[in-house]
């Protein structure tokens, strides 16, 4: 979709988007996330959450102390899927003990995020030491053994689509990363003990093919080249921030492919303009199903996922706003901490994701 320079106003509205708003309760409406054709909606009364939701599409949150873990009880187990469409999958992992396997994703990248816990992902590249707050990719094709320390949970990402850097063109090499902070592998020599036979699943879809093999696979002697596992944490992240204006999520995007982008939500300083709003304008997203999982609020633990499908309006209500207002100084900190997965295509709910939900479906 094209941008245009002309824009149209109609009726009472802000001179400047997310500036010098006061009681204009401001909506934010654009296609293709928030960097398409856009309109600036201005509602004559403060914004106000649905009373009721029929149907599949409805805001919801779950608990991951609600969900159940295909790995967690099982080391041969995968991650739990919890919302997918063809080109895309989301899971989550909950592992204590070694995958007595290796494993190849033949169908998509598979991106890790390591919410807790630490531990090495053992490749065929050499070994990948982490920890929280890891972003760990896997290329397509990669053999690997996911090898906790301790009880790790991660949220996984399966993309058919390859994952790359976001690239932000204008602000330079070196932020908000500086390439020089990524972990890459070391050829390691993997002392296991022996076994009668090695097994490697080829992951393909939903769908499992096992090859055994009588030697272990990871033999190499070397290796060079642009395709290999990484990891990267957010500590090493420098976001975009402004003291003037609250920047779209998407200007924090980090990873992503031709049908998601991967934002991560960091603690930075808010606009110390006092004309400006703080708060992210209410929005309905229309182009992007955005999943987030919430690890932190003011330092306080979270842990939930929550899935905000395209065309759902959300954000802080009225009431919310209110109460933020009452307390704002300008500069103060922003501390809400998380992941968040924003998918060009609907998301379907698998059901796990459904049984996790409290009652009415988690809606907010």
């Amino acid at each position: 979709m094209k941008n245009s320079w002309i824009h149209v106003h109609r009726g009472t509205v802000a001179k400047q988007a997310r500036v010098g708003v006061a009681d204009l309760n401001e909506e934010h409406y654009s296609r293709g996330g928030f960097f398409g054709p856009v309109s600036m909606l201005y509602h004559g009364r403060k914004a106000a959450d649905p009373i009721r939701v029929e149907g599949p599409i409805s805001v919801a949150v779950a608990l991951l102390g609600a969900m159940t873990f295909n790995d967690e009880g099982n080391p041969s187990g995968l991650p739990t899927e919890l919302l997918a469409n063809d080109e895309l999958s989301i899971s989550l992992s909950r592992r204590a003990e070694a995958m007595p396997h290796l494993l190849r994703n033949v169908d998509a990248d598979t991106l890790y995020f390591i919410h807790e816990g630490d531990g090495v992902f053992a490749t065929e590249f050499g070994s990948v030491e982490y920890e929280p707050e890891d972003l760990i990719l896997i290329p397509k094709g990669t053999t690997y053994r996911h090898m906790p320390s301790t009880s790790t949970t991660a949220k996984v990402i399966e993309s058919i689509a390859p994952i790359e850097f976001t690239e932000h063109r204008q602000i330079g090499r070196h932020s908000p990363i500086d390439f020089g902070v990524l972990g890459i592998p070391e050829l390691t020599e993997y002392d296991w003990p022996e076994q009668e036979e090695w097994e490697v699943k080829l992951k393909h879809g939903t769908e499992i093919t096992s090859a055994f093999y009588a030697d272990l696979p990871f033999d190499l002697t070397g290796w060079k080249g642009d395709l290999f596992p990484f990891k990267l944490n957010l500590r090493d992240i420098r976001p975009l921030n402004s003291e003037r204006i609250h920047l779209a999520p998407s200007s924090w995007s980090i990873l992503e492919s031709v049908s998601f982008m991967c934002v991560p939500f960091l603690p930075m300083s808010g606009v110390s303009d006092p004309e400006a709003e703080e708060l992210p304008t209410r929005h309905r997203n229309v182009d992007a199903d955005e999943v987030i999982l919430i690890r932190r609020v003011n330092g306080s633990p979270v842990n939930a996922l929550g899935h905000f499908p395209q065309g759902m309006t959300h954000g802080p209500a009225g009431r919310e706003r209110d109460a933020y207002h009452a307390i704002y100084e300008p500069g103060m900190q922003r501390m809400l901490e998380g992941l968040s997965i924003d998918s060009y295509r609907r998301l379907h709910r698998t059901p796990a994701f459904l049984a996790a939900l409290p009652p009415k479906g988690g809606q907010k």
